[in-house]
């Protein structure tokens, strides 16, 4: 590494890095950007003007660079024979863990099933409340259209009633009328009649 894909140049080099952290690790030290910029400008010659933040990205991804070579390594010294066991017990774990799968995607399935049973048959009920609801609803427009019909005849019947009673009313007083003049009628001509008799004698 010579430079960085973005702004300034860096002051040290890839190489140096690498053996910065191999100082920081030999000292049992851990290796961050502070660590390996103290042992790169103390022991490598490297000025100190230089980011301890950009360091760190870097010394990260060396190190991580490095435990991939580290495990590539250990693996392609093993043994054939490792090669084929390992191949073995990884189809074993990939059977077990799709069987294990299986058995509860299955069980969810059912699961799925007896609810999605349950949630019909709530469904048809509350239907069934529903239309019974409605029925009584349009059962009380019923009765309650016949009441108003019945309460309109009898406000109609009230109404004749109760001309008639004023029809009535207005025949009694006019022969209420009648009658004290016929009494008055009477009394004079009884008045009258006395006044001739008298002069006759």
């Amino acid at each position: 590494m010579t430079e960085k894909k973005t702004g300034r140049p860096t002051k040290y080099t890839e190489a140096q890095v690498i053996k910065g952290i191999e100082i920081v690790e030999r000292t049992g030290g851990s290796p961050t950007g502070d660590t390996v910029k103290k042992a790169m400008c103390d022991q490598l010659g490297v000025a100190g003007g230089i980011n301890a933040q950009s360091l760190d990205k870097e010394v990260q991804r060396l190190l991580e660079e490095h435990k991939q070579q580290r495990r590539r390594r250990l693996i392609a010294a093993l043994p054939p024979i490792t090669h084929d066991a390992a191949k073995e017990i990884g189809s074993l774990v990939q059977a077990a863990v799709l069987n294990h799968m299986g058995e509860q995607h299955d069980k969810l399935r059912s699961l799925n099933g007896r609810k999605l049973t349950e949630l019909n048959v709530d469904l048809c009920n509350q239907r069934e409340q529903i239309r019974g609801l409605l029925s009584r609803i349009d059962t009380k427009d019923s009765e309650i259209a016949e009441l108003e019909g019945e309460k309109h005849d009898l406000k109609g019947r009230l109404d004749l009633a109760t001309a008639e009673i004023d029809a009535l009313k207005e025949r009694v007083t006019c022969i209420e009328r009648e009658e004290d003049f016929q009494t008055k009628m009477l009394a004079m001509m009884k008045e009258t009649l006395g006044q001739q008799a008298k002069t006759a004698d």
